[in-house]
């Protein structure tokens, strides 16, 4: 399997992650019961309303800042400025300030389904996919997640408030994220493995925010019509071909599957695409024989673990911002009598 698809495919580079936020239009009824702020400065805060204001109007907010972002021992500042063009549209431009990369700039243009499943599958995205590149339920979360609010702090010369999230066992990372309030604009985030060490993070170190850019009025509402549904039609009878259900880490659910080629080679790949509602989480499987140097073990790049295996005449790779234990147990999870 060549990593470098392998990355182009399932992570969005970190210039993205940049308070752009996954959207969602639906209001859900049977959302937990929000869970209402203790501090004195921020007294009608709620997590929930938080995380609903920041999923639905992330990809909406204008702004113009500076970021630093960190991982091991690199570290890249980017200049951020967003705008809306002559169609409305969020039109969004990196000016790298350091290394070898260009200045690039994209539309922004996000497209949900509603699975039968009550999940929300954003199918195409030019934002960021964190927080809820799934947006579940907020009660489903909190099986597998602990989240509070902290102290204000200042982020960028700005106030800003912390939600913390922590894992409740070891198939997931934490996270801890720092919000303007009014806005909900993500103004720094750390990815947090079990015994709270830093995988990875980025802060604005300065920006300007247009609080008036966000509008309901632009919100896209997920498509329920019959062409979104066949997207996915078939996705769990294929997922149950593949994979043993109760051997997955627990919480995960599967939301994509495609077939797909290889760098434009004849060489195919299957790609299952699993997420917990934050955490998301590709597999390929591809003829072992077709496989451009096979993975057989566990490779970490950066943030990311990638773990492979042969089974029969299948190469299995999985990767994604989890866990080892978590990644190694997908592999687990697949089932050897289908693959041979």
């Amino acid at each position: 399997m060549n990593l470098r698809y392998l990355l182009s495919v399932t992570l969005i580079p970190f210039v993205f992650v940049s308070a752009a936020g996954a959207q969602s239009g639906a209001e859900h009824n049977n959302i937990a019961a929000e869970f209402q702020s203790t501090k004195s400065d921020q007294p009608n805060l709620s997590i929930q309303s938080l995380l609903q204001q920041f999923v639905r109007n992330g990809s909406n907010q204008l702004f113009d800042g500076t970021f630093v972002y960190f991982f091991e021992d690199k570290v890249q500042t980017v200049k951020v400025h967003r705008e809306k063009n002559a169609n409305g549209d969020v039109v969004e431009e990196f000016v790298p300030m350091d290394g070898k990369q260009k200045k690039t700039s994209r539309v922004l243009d996000n497209q949900y389904c509603s699975l039968n499943n009550d999940w929300q599958y954003q199918f195409q995205s030019t934002s960021s996919s964190f927080p809820f590149r799934i947006n579940n339920y907020y009660q489903q979360l909190q099986h597998h997640y602990h989240f509070s609010l902290s102290d204000i702090e200042t982020v960028a010369g700005i106030p800003a408030v912390g939600l913390l999230i922590k894992s409740k066992d070891p198939y997931r990372y934490g996270y801890e994220l720092w919000f303007e309030p009014q806005t909900a604009t993500l103004l720094k985030y750390k990815l947090m493995d079990q015994k709270a060490n830093v995988i990875e993070q980025y802060l604005f170190t300065d920006i300007t925010i247009n609080k008036d850019s966000v509008s309901t009025n632009n919100i896209k509402t997920p498509d329920l019509s019959s062409p979104c549904q066949q997207k996915f039609q078939g996705m769990i009878e294929v997922f149950q071909q593949y994979f043993t259900k109760n051997k997955i880490p627990a919480g995960y659910e599967p939301v994509s599957f495609r077939k797909a080629y290889i760098n434009d080679s004849e060489r195919q790949a299957y790609q299952f695409q699993l997420s917990d509602g934050l955490s998301t989480v590709s597999i390929f499987i591809e003829d072992s024989k077709q496989s451009n140097k096979p993975i057989n073990g566990v490779i970490k790049l950066g943030p990311v673990n990638v773990a492979g295996k042969t089974l029969g005449k299948h190469q299995v790779t999985v990767i994604g911002a989890i866990p080892i234990v978590s990644a190694l147990g997908f592999i687990k999870a697949i089932k050897k009598t289908d693959l041979n």
